[in-house]
């Protein structure tokens, strides 16, 4: 039988606890979201912390699909997870996928561990929405998520820009070698949508590289001045 779906944000989503072990939380994360026949986990932000040892840290944004009690209604939430810490090893691996889905479910059953931009595997589905021709005679075409699914294209965090057929078929093309997509420069770390649904990431990394450098700079000093009083001394 079909599904219907709708959305709602839930703030409050509770899941089962993944501890506080450093490690890879995505793993136990993963077994507590078997229950959902559909999820999503995007790299919502990370950090970095201590100047000698170097904490690392990720937080996760969860998203799930459930079908309701006595419904075929299929109900999507939202949760913003608290910050989980990890090791140097995985978050060297994902260091490069801010703002973008790291593992999800899809409506078959199949756990996709290929990193991508949110919403996108909703897009080419006419379940959600269709292509539509740009017009002006321009000849191109883009995805338009129908007005019931119309908050699944905020989750695609493109601040308004569409996803173009190209796009897709980058997308595909990416996929089909196994490698990550970023769009032109869009999506991930490095990505113009990042800096501008996450200023808070990009101004800890100038403030931590800022300590840095000022650190390096008081260690040069200190050796000179060292060398200059030993000198004097001779």
């Amino acid at each position: 039988m079909k599904r219907n779906l709708r959305w709602v944000a839930l703030t409050g989503l509770s899941l089962v606890g993944v501890g506080c072990t450093v490690g890879n939380p995505l793993e136990p994360l993963q077994r507590a979201l078997d229950r959902y026949p559909e999820y999503s986990i995007i790299l919502a932000d990370m950090r970095e912390e201590g100047t000698f040892s170097t904490d690392y840290w990720h937080q996760y944004r969860v998203t799930t699909g459930q079908t309701e009690p006595g419904s075929d209604e299929l109900v999507y939430a939202e949760n913003i997870r608290e910050w989980e810490r990890v090791d140097r090893q995985t978050f060297n691996r994902y260091q490069p996928y801010l703002g973008m889905v790291i593992l999800s479910k899809g409506a078959d059953g199949s756990i996709d561990q290929d990193q991508h931009p949110p919403g996108y595997q909703y897009v080419g589905n006419d379940r959600y929405g269709q292509w539509r021709s740009e017009g002006g005679g321009r000849g191109g075409s883009f995805w338009e998520f129908y007005g019931r699914y119309a908050l699944l294209s905020h989750m695609i965090g493109g601040f308004g820009r569409p996803i173009y057929r190209n796009d897709w078929n980058s997308y595909r093309d990416n996929r089909g070698r196994g490698q990550p997509y970023f769009g032109s420069g869009t999506y991930g770390t490095s990505g113009t949508v990042t800096r501008q649904s996450n200023p808070n990431f990009f101004r800890r990394q100038a403030a931590r590289q800022s300590v840095r450098t000022q650190g390096f700079s008081d260690r040069v000093r200190g050796r000179m001045t060292g060398g200059s009083a030993r000198g004097l001394g001779k």
